[in-house]
């Protein structure tokens, strides 16, 4: 059963899932909706078609991302398509899932149904000044230069003059928060550590603050949490949590926290002439204008930096020892104390339980057990806790419970008294008791008692029960060695599946290559072919360069060799003297030549993939693809 059930669940979690994924269903008019299509698991994919976004208009897009994520221990690799989209009017719209072909099968993601109010919502990633998120933000916080309206202004210029040094100082460091630095013995402090940034950098937590003195918790995951955009002295910078947690003192006196050290590598480009803003008003001529204003920067510089953040003294104050009560635990909050029996009618000799629950707000996961005063004649043991904690907020709240079991060993009526449970209120800076009322339970005399004094007949066991009596004993007393037996059965499927999965994987790549390879030699041989039979000179493909330094594994060549082409058959096709190849001229061009807005955006989303990989690289083999497939319709426009 064991076996079946873990199979099962391995099979499950393996299979590939295509989901609709959005920033938030009820936005304002003037907000920003990030729309995303995961494909999780999934070995190959091809035709992945988005729906239309009737009544939303896109800002940016689409954005391809792939990664892998970790919930529960289990893991998953996610490839997405996500867009960035801007409602029109208000209303009620159902955006459409995608359709796309999946490890050979066609599939379709699911439908969301998106409300648009005409105000701004106050929640979620909604708003003019806030941006959709990431559902998978990447470990090493990489910024993205780009961005809709009312993001950051990335500043990754380094103008002639300028100090490196100085630039990274004034818009990349570390800051570390509390929501106090005074507080009682037990009174818990927030501490958040975070980095803001205005750059474009990767980052990497190198030392992390110990905290000693405190039972720590944290309230979020910095590889789940995404960025923020928060503003200082009139700027916006990029927000990355690396750590929020709640801190419970253990010891008056004074605490310094621990800093916490971030190592960056910031980049920068070099500029070549200063830079004007444009606003046409045509979104689509202000990014061929910004593009064209990019065609004046210099080489990329790396600067290599390592930020700390200052330690934060926290006074730790002791609990009064005036009014203190004699059975005080350490609980420091606002709590209630209820206390039941499963069982008010008990019988003589059989165990029982005691349920205590105290519920509130406060330092709940580090109080003890009340004391329970038990009437003489119960034996009594150590009680069991459970707790259900929300560690999220500040205090923590929630409740924990403790199951107190007990033995009564005579008939009669017993009556355990009120239990009662102090605390420091920090509030009113004072003790408190809370308090239950008195139980009375009812013991009865055991049936095995009254039959003491009545022998009983001796039993003749039959061979058969005998047998199956030897049986059961021989599997209880081997029990461990059984579960054992099953847990490396399991294992060792599991591996055998993986290697399998290894070897087919490995298998459909080298013949993935080999098809590759083929078809460039296939193109080779007619482009060969075709030079003997035609007197003229064929045209050769503008994209064969870019296909080799693909195949040869020189992506940063690769993007830089498509970025030359497309730029080559632009000058080409609008026949523009070199004074007046830019792209806002082009963008006017391609509208007089009756290019409708699809094959534009293309252009534009080709372009813009070559600079951000050549300024801030991150390749991605199956993004490539995409993207030359892309090109090609494109190029045959341009020929």
């Amino acid at each position: 059963m064991i076996l079946v059930i873990v199979s099962t669940g391995l099979f499950a979690s393996g299979q590939a899932k295509f989901n609709t994924v959005v920033s938030s269903q009820d936005i304002g008019r003037g907000d920003y909706l990030q729309v995303e299509f995961v494909i999780e698991n999934a070995r190959q994919i091809d035709q992945l078609t988005p729906p239309d976004f009737q009544g939303f208009q896109v800002v940016q897009g689409p954005i391809q991302s792939s990664g892998m994520s970790i919930v529960n221990g289990n893991m998953s690799q996610y490839k997405s398509l996500s867009f960035v989209l801007q409602p029109v009017k208000t209303g009620k719209f159902i955006i459409g899932g995608a359709s796309a072909t999946v490890d050979g099968k066609h599939m379709r993601s699911n439908s969301v149904t998106i409300i648009v109010s005409g105000t701004s919502s106050s929640s979620g990633t909604g708003g003019g000044n806030s941006r959709p998120v990431n559902p998978f933000p990447s470990v090493n916080w990489p910024t993205d230069p780009m961005g809709p309206p009312g993001d950051v202004d990335r500043d990754i210029v380094l103008k002639p003059g300028e100090n490196v040094k100085d630039k990274i100082r004034k818009n990349l460091f570390l800051k570390v928060l509390v929501d106090k630095t005074s507080c009682y013995v037990g009174e818990p402090i927030v501490a958040s550590y975070k980095l803001y940034s205005r750059l474009s950098s990767e980052s990497r937590v190198t030392k992390r603050p110990s905290l000693n003195g405190f039972s720590v918790y944290d309230m979020v995951d910095p590889t789940a949490d995404a960025p923020t955009v928060e503003r200082l002295n009139g700027k916006a910078y990029t927000v990355h949590t690396i750590r929020k947690t709640q801190l419970i003192p253990l010891q008056a006196g004074t605490i310094d926290l621990d800093p916490v050290e971030v190592e960056n590598t910031v980049h920068f480009v070099k500029g070549t002439k200063q830079q004007e803003k444009r606003g046409s008003g045509n979104p689509l001529r202000d990014f061929f204008d910004q593009m064209s204003d990019d065609d004046n920067l210099g080489p990329e510089v790396d600067e290599n930096v390592t930020l700390n953040t200052k330690p934060v003294s926290i006074t730790i104050k002791p609990l009064p020892e005036e009014n203190k009560p004699a059975n005080f635990n350490g609980a420091v909050g606002s709590f209630s104390i209820q206390a039941s029996l499963a069982n008010r009618n008990i019988t003589a000799q059989d165990e029982a339980t005691l349920h205590v629950v105290i519920r509130g707000k406060g330092n709940l996961p580090v109080i003890n057990a009340p004391q329970v005063i038990w009437p003489s004649g119960v034996d009594a043991f150590d009680p069991v806790a459970k707790e259900d904690i929300n560690k999220t907020v500040a205090p923590m709240t929630g409740s924990k419970s403790f199951d107190f079991h007990f033995v009564p060993r005579d008939p009669g009526h017993y009556t355990i008294p009120a239990i009662s449970f102090p605390y420091f209120d920090p509030t009113s800076q004072s003790y408190k008791t809370a308090g239950t009322e008195p139980l009375d339970f009812q013991v009865m005399a055991s049936i095995a008692s009254a039959k003491k004094k009545t022998p009983a007949p001796t039993a003749v066991t039959p061979p058969a029960e005998e047998s199956n009596s030897q049986l059961k004993k021989l599997i209880q007393d081997h029990l461990e060695w059984i579960f054992a037996v099953l847990i490396l059965s399991f294992l060792a499927i599991y591996l055998w599946r993986q290697n399998r999965r290894l070897k087919k994987q490995e298998q459909k790549e080298a013949a993935a290559k080999k098809e590759a390879e083929d078809l460039l030699a296939e193109k080779a041989r007619q482009a060969m072919a075709a030079s003997v039979q035609m007197t003229v000179m064929p045209v050769a493909d503008p994209l064969l360069e870019v296909r080799q330094l693909f195949e040869q594994g020189d992506y940063k060549g690769f993007y830089r060799e498509l970025n030359r082409a497309v730029w080559k058959a632009l000058s080409k096709k609008m026949e523009l003297p070199a004074s007046e190849l830019n792209k806002h001229n082009i963008a006017r061009q391609l509208e007089l030549k009756g290019w409708d807005k699809e094959h534009i955006l293309s252009l534009e989303s080709i372009l813009n993939e070559c600079e951000m990989n050549l300024y801030t690289p991150a390749y991605d083999t199956y993004n490539m693809q995409l993207l030359l497939r892309q090109a090609e319709p494109v190029m045959h426009r341009l020929a």
